[in-house]
């Protein structure tokens, strides 16, 4: 596990292989991915994350924005320096992408 600003991170495979980032839904945590990163970890570099206040991420106030859960999305990519990355988002985790990432 990897910690980015109070967010529990799961690093998957070889980072030379194009990057998927995997974004759970309400209330679940990053173990919703493992059938699915288990299947396809030869073949991409996959990441997996707990939400900001569920899983093993930090709960703080609980008092979070979907503006939040982008920008710790952002930060996320930034720090790992992932370029070209796939977002595969599932319920909640599914309208990122909306929201501008």
């Amino acid at each position: 596990m990897y910690q980015i600003e109070g967010i529990s991170v799961y690093l998957y495979g070889d980072r030379s292989n194009q990057p998927v980032v995997f974004i759970h839904g309400f209330p679940y945590d990053h173990t919703l991915w493992d059938e699915v990163i288990a299947a396809l970890g030869d073949r991409y570099y996959c990441i997996s994350y707990d939400i900001r206040g569920f899983g093993s991420s930090a709960v703080g106030t609980g008092q979070y924005t979907m503006e939040q859960y982008v920008e710790d999305l952002e930060q996320l990519i930034s720090v790992l320096e992932l370029e070209d990355t796939i977002l595969c988002g599932f319920s909640m985790g599914g309208i990122y992408r909306a929201q501008g990432t």
